[in-house]
Formats: C-alpha cells, sequence, structure tokens
C-alpha cells in the first residue's frame, strides 16, 4: 500500500442543504442535540463533547446531504492535499474557526478536512455506575434513578410521553452509498489514510464496500468512521445512508432516547433497538423530518492500526447479535410518507436479500464442491 496523502484524526460534523428549519431543529432537541449557533442561513448543533459542532445545515432550495468534514493531524495535511488537488485553503468562518480544504470524493460527496478549530467547551455529564451477575460496583445503599425517574413519564394531550432524552456526545461515523465500491474505499485510504477494518464481500468474490476506520497508529480509534457499501439492487439510492452519533452515557442514555423519540410520536423509527455484529456497538435509527436517518449508539469496539483487515460477507454485515430484521428502507434516504409504502411493498432485509445471498452461497458451495 502506498504512503496517503494524509492521516485523518477523526470525524467531526455531518453538512446538509435544507429547505426549512424549524421542523429540523425541533427533530434535533428531541434527538438530544443543542443549537450552538444559527442565523438566517444556516443552524449548527452540537453534542456534549468538545467539537463546536456535530450536524450543520444551510439553507437551500431542496433537501440534500453536501457532505462531512474530519479533522487533520497538523496544518501541512492541508498543504498537502491543497497541492495533490489544486484547491485552496481557506479560513472556516463557521463556529469554531480554523483553516480547512474541501475535497469531492468519487460519489460527488464533499469531504472537508478542517484543522485548528477551537474546541468547544464539554457539558459535564456524569456517568452511571452498573452492577452486573459478575461485579457489584455500585456503592452500598445508592439506588439507581435515571432523569426525574418515573416522573420522566407526563401525560400529555391524553397520552403518556417519556421526557429524558439521550444525550448526544459526538458524530463516530456516516454511511454512505457508493457506485464503485473500489474506488470508493482506495480514494478514502489513499487521501485520507483510512484502514480497512472490515471488507465487505459479495457471493461472487467481488466486495461491495467496506467499513473503515482512522489510522492513528498504536491510538485506539472507533472501528469505523464510514461504511462505503454498494447497496444491492439496480436504483442507486443516493449517497447518503445514515449518521451515527455516539451518546453520553452507555446503554440507558440509548433507551432513554429510543422510549423519548417513540412515545413523542412525531418520528419515524428505522431500525433497532440491537447490537450490532460489525463494530459490536449498541445501536438504534431514526428519520428525521426530511427523511435521512441519524444513529444512537453506544459501546462501540475500539482498535489500533496493528488489526488486519477482515473478509466478511453481506449477510454478516446485514445480521446484527440481537435486534430486529433490518427494514427494507435502511439505508435509502426518502421523503417520509413513501416509508410505509415501500415496507409494505418490499420484505424486511433478512425475508428479501439476506435470505437470497443464503441461497446463494449455498448454491456456490454445492457447485465448488
Amino acid at each position: 500500500m502506498t504512503e496517503p496523502i494524509c492521516k485523518v484524526a477523526d470525524i467531526v460534523y455531518v453538512r446538509f442543504e435544507l429547505k426549512e428549519f424549524e421542523a429540523q431543529k425541533k427533530y434535533l432537541h428531541h434527538f438530544g442535540m443543542m443549537l450552538a449557533h444559527e442565523d438566517e442561513n444556516s443552524i449548527f448543533f452540537r453534542g456534549t463533547g468538545t467539537s463546536p459542532y456535530i450536524y450543520v445545515a444551510t439553507k437551500g432550495d431542496e433537501n440534500k446531504y453536501i457532505g462531512t468534514a474530519y479533522k487533520a493531524n497538523d496544518f501541512s495535511d492541508l498543504e498537502a492535499l491543497s497541492r495533490e488537488f489544486n484547491v485552496d485553503i481557506v479560513e472556516n468562518n463557521d463556529p469554531g474557526g480554523g483553516n480547512k480544504v474541501t475535497l469531492i470524493d468519487p460519489d460527488g460527496i464533499e469531504v472537508e478536512i478542517c484543522h485548528g478549530m477551537t474546541p468547544a467547551e464539554p457539558v459535564a455529564v456524569v456517568s452511571k455506575v452498573l452492577n452486573t451477575g459478575q461485579a457489584k460496583i455500585r456503592e452500598k445503599n445508592v439506588v439507581q434513578r435515571f432523569g426525574n425517574a418515573a416522573d420522566e413519564w407526563q401525560l400529555k394531550d391524553d397520552k403518556w410521553v417519556y421526557e429524558l432524552s439521550s444525550k448526544v456526545k459526538r458524530l463516530g461515523h456516516t454511511a454512505i452509498n457508493c457506485r464503485d465500491p473500489k474506488a470508493s474505499v482506495d480514494w478514502y485510504a489513499n487521501v485520507i489514510g483510512f484502514l480497512v477494518s472490515d471488507n465487505l464481500v459479495a457471493p461472487d468474490g467481488n466486495s461491495m464496500g467496506a467499513f473503515m476506520r482512522c489510522n492513528q497508529g498504536d491510538k485506539p480509534v472507533d472501528h469505523h468512521t464510514i461504511n462505503n457499501i454498494a447497496l444491492p439492487g439496480d436504483n442507486y439510492p443516493g449517497a447518503y445512508g445514515h449518521a451515527g452519533y455516539e451518546v453520553s452515557d452507555s446503554v440507558d442514555d440509548l433507551m432513554a432516547g429510543h422510549y423519548h423519540l417513540k412515545t413523542n410520536g412525531e418520528y419515524y423509527h428505522e431500525w433497532g433497538i440491537g447490537r450490532h455484529l460489525l463494530g459490536s456497538q449498541m445501536y438504534d435509527y431514526w428519520r428525521d423530518p426530511h427523511g435521512f436517518t441519524h444513529e444512537h449508539w453506544t459501546d462501540g469496539d475500539l482498535i489500533d492500526a496493528s488489526v488486519p483487515s477482515n473478509d466478511v460477507s453481506l449477510f454478516e454485515f446485514g445480521k446484527a447479535q440481537y435486534g430486529p430484521p433490518p427494514p427494507a428502507t435502511f439505508g435509502h434516504t426518502m421523503p417520509v410518507e413513501e416509508v410505509d409504502k415501500v415496507r409494505a411493498q418490499v420484505p424486511d432485509l433478512y425475508e428479501g436479500v439476506l435470505k437470497d445471498l443464503a441461497k446463494m452461497e449455498k448454491e456456490m458451495q454445492k457447485t465448488n464442491d
């Protein structure tokens, strides 16, 4: 493998264009983010971590995903990218400041590489201590309560609503749909230094994409910072799959968000609750009012650069360690009014694509035998 142009340190934020802001501001508040800054043309939302913002949207003529930003380790990384792609290093006029370059990946996604952003003051979160069957580590005579305990349930308009939301800490990854998985994987490896954690292999032996992570040497990083995949089917669903946000305090934080969004009754639940196989994190996916999917996750794997890549089947990609089947709409951005129509016509992925793949793999094994 050739040396990449740079090795980014982490993911920072996702960028969208939206026709209106108010419904999205309400959703992101319910999802567990905090408004960091707004003006008539932009909204910026942050988590409890040190990123000045993790979600930004600018006002435009359509609802669309623009791209993702990553943190450079050094200003020289921007200089190297500027020379290689003949792009300018510009001042970042958004909250946090610093400098950045903007590149375009093989699927037309804007990739911003930022350096010198001023960190935000983190929001203090006191983590809960959990007892297990193997370890009783919570202090004796201390009862476990979350938020206002049972008082988080409030009767509103004759229905019970759970008021405690998740507390999102940071953006952890994105999932993108790529037309040419090899081109996408090679670009992220060669340009910003991503390593392949899991290579997704189709029954015919061809790559369908990968789970990729930052390369920070012996420093442990998230199992994946991007999942670039060519979904089965003839119709390209658009580049955006989902954005995954780590919650601040483990499983109960994730569960609180689930029941807050569920009892609120305004938003489409996409998939969950479950635990992934690739990355191992617990997950819960929800659609925003414009049809984009966002994930709460917690307790993911941390690995360093010494761990080699692993070949996995699409069957392993689609199946969780536990949890409900992924819906046929998973990974597809669509207007929310179309979601029920698609789900009524197309089986979930266990009954559809994954069952077909399992049969195909068995037939191929018979042929090879």
